[in-house]
Order: structure tokens, then C-alpha cells, then sequence
């Protein structure tokens, strides 16, 4: 056990130190100031990369995907679980494929017009409902004002959102009702009474 003595001398004796580090920092810094940064870059890149790896980490554990109600643990992202054949991580689009939107039935008015495919180019991020600022923009009474959302990233491909409340209509994916869904080649999306399909072009 440390006596007040010895712990105000310990105290002084760190003082000390970290005045004298501060100094020979401060006059690296103005002799040879890039050296000093890349001393410190080197320094500093054990942590950063400790701190990647940990991120990573945490990120892995929870990747999902909701549907539904229920969340279920999307095997085989930034794992080496393999997924299994049904499992969204195995369904899903990758980002820097082309995807196109095609509306195949919704309500203009007094009769059925067709649309041209929303190509989605360089967007990350396509609202989908009746507003007129909405990318994909429906007239079909049964689909809201803003009723869904696709969006696509690097890691988990392109994926839909529900942005109707609980007791709107919802967003329907290959016949089972969704909250968030990731979208492969070929999957019918039904708005209330509308119908897309999302695809790929290659």
C-alpha cells in the first residue's frame, strides 16, 4: 500500500515523464515534422486495425434480414457459415449488377397505361408510391403515398423496405408479406393492387 508520500512522488515522477514526451514530440514535430506523422501513423495503425477487425465482428453477428414478424439470422454473410440453398443471402442480387423495375400492372386514371422500366443507374436508394417525388411513381389506389423503398449496398446486394404503416397494405415479395426482404432476378413485388418485377440485365 502506497503511503501519501510515495504517491505524490509517483505522481510528480509521471508528470515529469509526460512533459519531457511532450517536449521530444514537440521538437520532432519541428525539426522533421513528416517523419514525426509517420512514426505516429505507424503508431496508431496496431489500433485501427484492432479496432476494423472488432467491428467486423460485431458486424457479423447481426447481419438480418426481417420478414414478417419475425427475424430470422441470414447465414453465410461475413461468415464462414455456408447458407443454405433458401436462405436471403443466397437469393440476393449483388449491388454492381444492373437492375431494372418493371411495372407490370397498376391504374392510371380510367385505364391501365404502360410504364417504362426504372433502370436503376447509379441510384442507392428508389422510393416507390403514389407522390409525385417518389422515383417509381404508381397511381393504383391501394398503393400509399410513400409505400416502399429499395435500396442496394455492397454488402447485402439490392433490398426492399416496407415504409406503409401496420395497417397499410404492405409489400408483398414472391407471394409472402414482408418488412425488409433482400430482391433476386425475377421476384414479383406486389403494392396493394400493383405489380412490379425486379430483374437484372446481366
Amino acid at each position: 500500500m502506497l503511503i501519501p508520500g510515495q504517491v505524490s512522488d509517483l505522481s510528480s515522477f509521471f508528470a515529469e515523464a509526460f512533459a519531457t514526451v511532450a517536449k521530444m514530440l514537440g521538437a520532432g514535430f519541428e525539426t522533421a515534422p513528416a517523419l514525426m506523422l509517420g512514426l505516429t501513423v505507424i503508431a496508431a495503425l496496431p489500433v485501427l486495425v484492432a479496432g476494423g477487425a472488432l467491428l467486423r465482428r460485431v458486424a457479423a453477428t447481426t447481419d438480418r434480414t426481417v420478414r414478417a414478424d419475425k427475424t430470422t439470422r441470414v447465414k453465410g454473410l461475413h461468415s464462414d457459415e455456408p447458407a443454405s440453398p433458401g436462405s436471403p443471402a443466397k437469393r440476393s442480387a449483388p449491388a454492381y449488377s444492373q437492375a431494372v423495375i418493371e411495372i407490370e400492372a397498376d391504374v392510371d386514371g380510367d385505364r391501365d397505361r404502360p410504364h417504362e422500366p426504372f433502370k436503376f443507374g447509379a441510384a442507392v436508394i428508389v422510393r416507390i408510391g403514389r407522390e409525385e417525388d417518389n422515383e417509381i411513381k404508381l397511381k393504383h389506389p391501394t398503393v400509399h403515398r410513400y409505400h416502399a423503398l429499395i435500396r442496394r449496398s455492397f454488402e447485402a446486394g439490392y433490398e426492399i423496405s416496407d415504409l406503409s404503416d401496420a395497417r397499410g397494405n404492405g409489400v408483398i415479395v414472391n407471394g409472402e408479406k414482408v418488412l425488409n426482404a433482400p430482391l433476386a432476378n425475377g421476384d414479383e413485388i406486389k403494392l396493394g393492387a400493383a405489380r412490379l418485377r425486379f430483374g437484372l440485365t446481366q
